[in-house]
This record gives structure tokens, sequence and C-alpha cells, in this order.
């Protein structure tokens, strides 16, 4: 029903003086009117509230009162949440869909009539805005659309500008329509004559573009080169404004739509540094030039690496803003670092130069950047050393591979500045060194440890400036975190000696750095730390004693951080007399805690972990104190704000506060990370307490798991995700721990059916867990990181709930699962392959491909891990299931998969390996399967994995397989031999395939023996294979074999001399002639069996210096060594001693062994 207009004479002065009320800077009233809004009118009367809207927008004598009724309609009409969660019956869905047909009637009609008649452009444009709105939730609109055409071929420019506007708010309305109809009446509007008229085509054109599918947009993208055009015209004009706002929408497109830009990216590329070299102009014009060509280059690196200059222009242009800084003073005298604003050039200009090294990759950009970081770097201008030092420090992570090669060289390019005139470049020599020691670890910390601390510890004493001090300290943490104890050691006494000088300094942030960097080292050093502990400690527990105040926060939870990291560091024994002091200490402070931004949170809750991990089982009475803080951090909720588009977000949501905006349909979505940060954390910490406690954490795993399984879904975080995924094994180990314990003090065999036990919690515990698990892997296909954390936290809970964990619904779930992976993951593949054989992928593409297929590989590692362990609890129930995977997974074997060094062979072979092992003899049905396969992949033409898969697996089926493998494990010999005498049998890429093989001949002589005609000839091809050294778990075979041939005497005598035989008349490799002295090798080759003996001292010298082995049989071979050895001659003794090189000569002393 219309609405009478006596009503609406009663209607508007009140919701007149309700829109002043909303418009008031008093914060009572504001808030009132909002209220009264939402209740009485949104709620109330809503049907009034939207024609009474409308009518002053159309009405009104007042434009911004116009306006204002514009943008209230809008956002009450398609509001939902009221904030008046106190009202039983308060109703869903949105305005708009609440009212009456009529009412949205009237509405559309009176927003027609306003958009034809308004004459302010403000208010114009915000009834555009409304009209856009209520566009997208409209099913059927044809006068607008009608509406709209017209309006675009006006005599007006205002009308046409607004045509587009609202087009670009609901491009769906061109979706329908004929596209070269579409594409025509674009092009007609980028040459207008109005200005503001080309900016609104434009920005359309983007929207439309960006939505469009298939022949409408194939056929649309031709227009490109006139879009461009837009911009000519704003650069004349000099309308910087006008420039941003095009290029902003284009780069929007760029990013999506990439290749629609091929045409066109040279004078793009002429455009875009024209502009952002222009300094006359302002910062935010010339970053976004830059920025669409910094777009492009990462969504379509192929294409701008193809175009020339590309690559020089933007790296150029990004040098020359970094060198785009002021001496200020305000630098020198911070108080906290936190007050330093970033010169936004300059940080851009860096930016820029990290995402064109990522993009563009080390090949193209290393050439052209060392062709101007030298220069720079000698420049007198101090700004331009400080551009090439972070430049350095830029492209370090996308150059990696090449960078790598020349890290030397590029150490000495950079050391020198840590002695520049200049404080600032001396900052900047810390930064590059810091990214680096990240970047390149731990490559740095083990070959160029001397250069780098040789720098970086003196920098720490330019107690004039305390930002470079500071620095220094924090680059120091950079190396220390992935430095190995022995190098740490030799610099550990006067690295300590400066982090302490730094803790007297009168500037707080250096204290705080310097606290955080004795943190890392003690971390780094371990028990080495014992000797400083009794320096440091005292002081820290000092600063948490005494240092109170608001201001000292942070200092006080570095304290916290760095004490029990040394706590860690040093061991319980060292640590435990201050124990009890510390956690009286962290009691106070988690006490004095109020409010939810205090940095102590985050610091409080590792620091709890740390301890407890310290602590074992003592921590225990300590837990029911930290778990409270720790489930409400665990549970936090993130805050989220919406604003609209023109709104200014850092007003109320200041990033310093954590928020980050992105706008989506329109509106700005603002999330508060801040908060998810510290959520991470405390999921991350239950982890530990589970792992560490065990049964001891039973009493909340409840309440836990009720916490972590919903957080699979959960989207705004990965952390949180992962976290809370990781989080679900450990938990379910501790609830079986206790049942354990339960069990043993029981004699009721019916406790997992019984309520209120711990068994039958456990039991309904791993119900839910499972299902929650196996819905989250279907639901997640598509996130391959994820998936590999969902399959493997599957699988480590079945391994802890073991046999017969799963029921039928439960295997046909993860069946199902596995098959939806398996079919995408060949999916995957058959794309990369088509990629390749396009002939368009060029070196760059190939290394993101690959990078891409290593985290898929990674991924169907867990799913065969889960597989494995499938079917090691359920290997009966489980089989029906398997036989479904079947077909999907022979597909994993097609030769065609392995031309472009693809993972699938290597993987299929892992799976049935682990399924032989598994299912024994009784797996030979299925060895049409994989068997041939697997014997071909012995071949020396096969990658090293697949080789190493296959000789796995010919072991396990010669261990597990029994008889009936027995002829295919025999044909199979001559590759493994193969394999063994190859030349690059040595190397860094063939050695795990070389010692599997030689595991497997190993195998095959214990478990296939009596079917080997020609046992000796295979035994002394294993022992010409020895040693075996890097895989463990084939080590312990193969030597406990050796041991007991080493006990008889006739069987090492035969084998011996066999050796001996084949090096004389070179059947084996002569792999001694470079590394043992001519004399001794001719002495040896003379004497009985002295070939044979020169080689079992070398495999045993050097698997016991390589410490591989168990104890007890490391201590066993010695033992048999020493006595091979007293059998010898003094001559021979001598002789072979001296085969060995002076390191391992040391090192077999110090072990106790000679």
């Amino acid at each position: 029903m219309a609405q009478n207009s006596t009503d609406m004479a009663q209607i508007l002065p009140i919701l007149q003086n309700l829109m002043a009320n909303l418009l008031s800077p008093d914060n009572n009233t504001r808030s009132n009117a909002e209220k009264t809004l939402n209740l009485e009118w949104s709620i109330a009367q809503p049907n009034s509230l939207l024609l009474g809207l409308a009518y002053t927008m159309n009405e009104s004598p007042d434009p911004s009162s116009r306006g204002f009724a514009a943008v209230l309609l809008r956002r009450v009409s398609l509001k939902e949440n009221f904030g008046v969660a106190e009202i039983a019956d308060a109703p869903e869905g949105t305005v708009w869909s609440r009212v009456t047909a009529d009412t949205r009637t009237q509405v559309k009609s009176m927003l027609l009539s306003s958009l034809e008649r308004e004459s302010d452009n403000g208010a114009r444009n915000k009834v555009c805005d409304t009209i856009s709105e209520v566009a997208n939730v409209e099913d059927a609109w044809p006068e607008l659309l009608q509406a709209l055409f017209v309006s675009s071929t006006s005599g007006l420019p205002a009308l046409r500008e607004s045509a587009f506007r609202i087009f670009t708010g609901c491009p769906q309305l061109l979706v329908d329509q004929n596209p070269q109809s579409v594409k025509d009446a674009f092009i007609v509007a980028f040459q207008d004559s109005s200005n503001n008229v080309r900016l609104a085509a434009l920005k359309a054109a983007v929207q439309f573009l960006m939505i469009a599918e298939g022949t409408s947009r194939s056929k649309l993208d031709s227009m490109i080169p006139q879009m461009l055009s837009v911009l000519e015209p704003l650069l004349i004009n000099k309308d910087e404004q006008g420039l941003v706002d095009s290029l902003s929408a284009l780069t929007e497109l760029a990013e999506i739509y990439p290749k629609a830009f091929r045409p066109v990216l040279p004078n793009l590329l002429e455009f875009g540094a024209q502009v952002s070299s222009n300094e006359q102009m302002e910062d935010s014009t010339r970053q976004i030039a830059l920025e669409i060509l910094v777009t492009l280059a990462e969504a379509a690196p192929g294409m701008c690496r193809k175009q020339a200059q590309f690559c020089d222009k933007l790296v150029h242009i990004a040098l020359s803003m970094m060198a785009n800084l002021e001496d200020d003073q305000d630098w020198y005298i911070v108080e906290t670092l936190e007050e330093e604003e970033n010169d936004d050039t300059s940080v851009f200009g860096e930016q820029v130069m990290d995402r064109l090294a990522c993009s563009l990759g080390g090949k193209q950009l290393l050439p052209v950047a060392f062709q101007l970081i030298p220069t720079m770097l000698s420049s007198q201008e101090w700004q331009k050393r400080h551009a090439a030092l972070m430049a350095v420090s830029a492209i370090g992570e996308g150059c990696f591979k090449l960078m790598k090669g020349e890290l030397e060289n590029v150490l000495n390019l950079v050391c020198p500045y840590f002695r520049d005139p200049h404080p600032r470049v001396r900052h900047a020599a810390c930064n590059t060194i810091g990214q680096l020691s990240t970047d390149f670890s731990p490559t740095i910390q083990e070959k160029y440890h001397s250069i780098v601390l040789q720098n970086l510890i003196p920098a720490m004493d330019d107690e004039q400036f305390p930002r470079v001090q500071a620095h220094a300290a924090a680059a120091m943490v950079n190396f220390s975190e992935e430095a190995r104890k022995k190098i740490i050691e030799p610099y550990l006494d006067t690295l300590f000696e400066r982090l302490m000088n730094l803790l007297t300094s009168n500037k707080r942030y250096v204290q705080e750095q310097a606290i955080t960097t004795i943190a890392t080292v003690a971390d780094s050093a371990q028990d080495l730390f014992r000797k400083h502990y009794s320096a440091i400690v005292p002081q820290l527990l000092s600063v948490l004693e005494n240092a109170s105040g608001k201001e000292y926060r942070l200092l006080r939870g570095k304290a916290i951080e760095c004490v029990t990291f040394i706590a860690l560091a040093v061991g319980y024994d060292v640590f435990k007399a201050d124990s009890v002091k510390l956690i009286e200490l962290l009691v106070r402070t988690q006490s004095q805690v109020v409010d939810d931004d205090d940095p102590q949170i985050s610091y409080l809750l590792a620091a709890w972990a740390r301890l407890c991990k310290v602590m074992g089982q003592d921590f225990l009475p300590y837990l029911p104190t930290v778990m409270p803080p720790l489930l409400k951090s665990a549970s936090l909720q993130p805050d989220f704000a919406v604003l609209d588009a023109d709104e200014d977000a850092s007003l109320k949501y200041s990033a310093e506060d954590g928020w980050e905006f992105a706008t989506i349909s329109g509106q700005q979505i603002g999330i508060r990370t801040s908060v998810l940060e510290e959520k991470c954390t405390a999921v991350e910490m239950l982890i530990c307490y589970a792992r560490e406690l065990g049964a001891g954490f039973e009493p909340y795993s409840k309440q836990v798991l009720e916490l972590v399984l919903p957080l699979l879904k959960f989207y705004f975080h990965e952390g949180v995700k992962f976290a809370s995924t990781a989080a679900i094994s450990p938990i379910l180990e501790s609830m079986k721990s206790s049942v354990v314990l339960e069990s043993a003090n029981t004699n009721n065999p019916n406790l997992s059916s019984t309520p209120g036990t711990k068994s039958y919690e456990f039991v309904n515990a791993w119900t839910n867990i499972c299902n929650t698990l196996l819905k989250a892997i279907v639901n997640e296909i598509d996130d391959v990181s994820f998936i590999s954390q969902l399959y493997s936290s599957f699988a480590d809970c079945v391994e802890v709930v073991g046999d017969h964990c799963l029921n039928d619904e439960q295997l046909k779930k993860f069946s199902e699962a596995v098959n939806l992976i398996l079919s995408k993951s060949l999916e995957q593949i058959d794309s990369r392959i088509k990629q390749y054989n396009s002939g368009e992928v060029d070196e760059e593409e190939a290394r993101v491909i690959g990078e891409d297929e290593i985290a898929e590989s990674e991924a169907m590692d867990s799913v065969a891990k889960a597989i494995r362990l499938v079917l090691k609890t359920n290997t009966s129930s489980f089989m029906a299931y398997f036989d479904q995977l079947i077909p999907n997974l022979v597909m994993f074997a097609n030769p065609e998969l392995g031309k472009h060094d693809c993972y699938a062979l290597q993987w299929f072979l892992c799976v049935f390996d682990d399924f032989v092992e598994l299912t024994g003899p009784s797996s030979w049905t299925y060895s049409q399967y994989f068997l041939p396969a697997m014997v071909q992949a012995l071949n020396l033409n096969n990658k090293p994995d697949e080789r190493q898969a296959a000789a796995f697996g010919v072991g396990i089926c010669a261990q597990y397989g029994g008889a009936v493998y027995a002829p295919a494990v025999g044909q199979a010999i001559p590759s493994i031999a193969a394999i063994i005498n190859d030349p690059e049998s040595l190397s860094e890429e063939n050695i795990y395939a070389t010692e599997n093989a030689v595991s497997a001949l190993v195998k095959i002589l214990i478990y296939n023996q009596s079917s080997l005609p020609n046992f000796d000839e295979v035994m002394s091809l294993w022992f010409s294979g020895l040693p075996v050294l890097y895989d463990e778990d084939e080590a312990g075979t193969c030597y406990n074999y050796l041991y007991q041939i080493l006990l008889n005497n006739e069987t090492l005598l035969k084998l011996l001399q066999s050796y001996n035989q084949q090096y004389i008349n070179h059947v084996i490799p002569a792999k001694y002639n470079d590394k043992v002295n001519p004399t001794n090798l001719q002495y040896l080759s003379t004497i009985t069996n002295g070939l044979g003996l020169l080689h079992l001292v070398n495999v045993l010298v050097d698997v016991l210096v390589q410490g591989v082995l168990e104890a007890d049989l490391a201590t066993k071979l010695a033992s048999s060594l020493q006595s091979v050895l007293q059998s010898c001659s003094d001559e021979a003794k001598a002789a072979l001693w001296q085969s060995i090189d002076n390191e391992k000569q040391q090192s077999l002393q110090l072990l106790g062994y000679a």
C-alpha cells in the first residue's frame, strides 16, 4: 500500500530531527539516535523509514540532507544486525527484504527520479551508490537499465558520469547485454569530452571485465588500449587524483586479468615509468604508477620478463625511490622505535625490489641490480649508499639461487659499510646482514660466520648512535636463530659481554633488544650458556620484580622471554634454584595484567610453555594457574569493522592497534589481526602442554578439544587453523595416557562403554575428531598446505588410537577423501604437463611451477602417511576400500608423468612399499599393479628419488613378501648392482638411492638366501657397496649383518678374499686409488686379503665417526675392528691406519675407538 501523504507529513519532521542527531558531534546524542534508528524505525516501522528517506532524498531543499538521506537509505536497507541482541524476537534478514513489495517499488522509483533530478554532484554520487547497492540485491529492475542507457547518452555530463558510476557499483547489470554493444558504448565514453565521464567509464569497464567470463571477456579485452587512452589527458592536465583513481582501477584488473595487458604493455611501461620517476608529482601518484607494473610482474611474470627494458626501468625507479630519504633529526632522538614514521616513498621502493625479485627472479633482476648497486655504494651521498644496502637486503629471498653462489662476494661488498661515516648507512648494513642471515641460513652461519660476526659484534659498540647498536643486536638475532652451538661457541664470551653492556644503555629500546638477543643466543648456545647464567638471570629477575609502570611492560615481557629461554638452554638442574622465584613473579605479573593490549600477555603465554618443557611433570601444580588465561586467549574472537568506501578507517581503527582493511564489494572490511596472533600463540602453547604433560593434561583435554576442533574452519588466520589441527593428536595422546592409567587400576573390561570413565570419553572424543577431520579434508581440498596438515594430523591420531580404530563408515569416508585428492592431484599434474608442453614456460615460470609441485608432493606425502597408518591399524577391514583406490593409484605410475620431474612415480612406489610391508605375502595379489613399475624404476635413467623408492621396495619385498616374491627380487639384482657400481653413485643426489640399493641386497641375503644361486656373489656386491652412512634406518640393518659376519671367521675371510680379487681385476670401482697413498695401496695389494681389509677398516671407521648407529652396535663393531687389526702385522696396521684421513683419526681418538 502506498504511504499516505498525511502520514508522510507527520513522519518527515521526526525523521529529519533524527537525521540531525545522527550527525551530532555529541557522542551521547549520536549514540541515542542510532539506537532510536534501529529500534523505533528499522525494526518497528521499516516501510515508513525507507519511504521517508527516499522522499527526503528527492524533496529536501538542502543538498547535504538529500545526500545523507541517500547514504542512510543504503545503509539501513541492507543492514541485518541492529545491535539489539537483547530482544528475543529481533527480525531476521535485511530491512529491504522485510518491507513490502509496494515500498520497494516506490523507493526504486524515487531513486530513479532523484538520479534524473539531482543537481548537486556530491548528493548525486551518493544516490548512485545507493542505486548500485539496491541493484545488487534486486532480482529484476528493468526500469533501471533503461534509465542508465538513456543517462549514458544524455547531453548532460553529470548524467553520463552517473550511469557509469552505477555500472561500476553493479557491473552485473551488463552481463546479459550484447558484448559488442557494451564495448561500443564504453569506447565512446572513453573519448567523452568530460574528464569525469571518461574516468567513470574506465572504472566501470574494469569492474565489468573482472566479472565477465568466456567469450564476453575475450570480446571486451580488445578495448584495453582505449581504456588506457584515458590516462594521457589526466597527465597533461596534471589531474593527479584522476591518475590515482584510474591507475588504481587498472591495477585491480591487472591482478585478476593480466594477460589482457599484453598488447599495451610497452605503452603502459613507458607511461608508468614516466609518472613514477617524476619527482614533481605526489608520492601517491608515483607509487600507483609503479604499482600497476609491479602487479603485472607478479600476476604475469613471464609476459613481463619478455618485455624489453621492463626489469631495467623498474629497478632504476625503485632504487631512486629508495634513495629519497631525508636526514631527519627525529631518527636519532626517538625514545621508542614505534614512534618512527616510515618514509613512504623509500619503503615503497624497497618493497618493489623485493616483489620484483620474487616475481621476475634472480636471472633477470640480479644483473640489473648489481650493475647499479656498486656505483651507489661508492656515492658521496649517504642516501644512495643506504638505498644500495637496503636493496641487497630486499632481493635476497627472490634471488636466492643465484645469490647463494655469490654470497661471499655479496658479504665482502656489504661488510665495509659497518664502518661508514654515516650512522644511517651503518644501520642499513646491520639490516642487510640480518636479512641475509635469515634468507641464506644456514649457509651464512656455517661458511661465513667469521666475516659476519667480526663486523656485526663491534657494531654494538656504536654508543653515540643507539639506533645502530640496537639494530646490530637485532641482526644478531637473525644470525643466531639458525646457528649451531659450535658456530656460536668461539664468539660467545665476547658477544655476551657486548650484550651485557647494552643493558646499561639509557635507551630502553636498546635494553629491550639486548634482552631479546641474549635470549636467542642462549637458545643457540644451549648448555654452553651455563657459565653466563649467574651474570644475567638475577638481573632479569630484578627487572620483573622492580620495573613497574606501563612504560616498562614491553621490557618486562622481553625479560620473561629471555629468562625462560635461558632456562631451556641450561637445563632444569641449573635453573631449578630460581624456578620458584620466577614462577612467583610470573603469577604476580599475570594477575596484574588488565589491558587486552598488554604486550606481556603473549610473552607470558610462551614463557609458561617453556617452563613446562624445562620442568616436565614438576610443572603440573602450576597448570591451574596457567590454563584459565591461556584458554581465554585461545578463545579470542576477531574484531570486525565494516565501513563505507569513502570513510577514513584510520580515524577509529589504527594500524598500530592491529587493524587491517580490504575493500570488498564497495565496502571496507576490517579485521584486528593482533588479536589473532595472540590466539594463534595460545593454541600453539596448548600443543606444548599436551605433549609435555601427557596424562597430566587430561583434565583439560575435553575442554581444549571443544575449543580447537571448530577452529579447523577459522578462515581469518591460517596460523590458528594449522595450530589447531596440530594440537589434536597431542591432546588425544594425553587422553590415551590417562586411559592406560585407568585400565591399570581397574578390572572392568567394559570401560569404553561405561559413561563417566576416561575410556568412554576417549572413544567419544576420537569419534568426534575422526568425523571432523574427514569432513575438513573434503572441504579443504583446494588448500594444498592445509590438506597436508589435516592428513598428517589424521594419521597421527590413527596411530594414537591404534588397532581397529575406524569403523566401516569411517573407512569409507577416508577412502573417498583419498580418492578425491588423488583425482585432484592427477588433474594438477596434467595441467602442469600441458603448461610445459605449450612451450611458453620460461625458466622462472618453471621454478614457480616446481614450487607448486613441491607443495603438492608434501601434501601427498601426508596422504601416504595416512594410508600407511590406516592400513597398519585396520589391515583386514581396509582392504576392500583400498581396492577402490587402485584405479587412481595406478595412474601415478604412468611413465608420461615422469617426463617433467614429477613426484608421481616416487610417491606411488612409497605407497606400495608400505603396502607390501604391512600386508606381507598377501600383497602378491596386487603385484601386477606395482611390481613392474618398481623393477623398471631401478634403471639409472630414472630419477634418484624413484630409484631410492624402488630399491627400498625390492628390499621390503624380500623381507616381508615371502617366497612368492623371490624370483622377482632375484631378477632385480643386476639393476641394483648397476646403481651401486655407477661412477656417480656417491654423489649428493644419488647417495640415498645407492644406500637403499645396498640395504636391499642385505635384506635379500637375509631373507631370500635359499633362493639365491649366486649367494656369495651377491654378498660381495653388498660388501663393495658399503658404507651406508646417511640413511640411519638402513644403516642399522646393514651393520648388524656385517657384525654377524665379523663373528664368523670363515665367512669373513671368504668375503675379504672376494673383494680383494674383484678390486685387482677391476670388477668393482677402484675407490681407494685416489684416497690412499700409492705406496701403502701397493703394499696392501701384496698381502693376503689386504685390499679387503682396507675396505673393511674404512667402512667401519666411516660409520663409527659418522655416529649413525646405536651405541651398543657401535661398541661391538669397534671391538671387532680392534680384533681384526690385532691379527695383522705392525706394517699392515700402519698402512691401514695411514689410509684413514687425519680428521677421522682424531675423531676415532676422541670417541675412544683408537
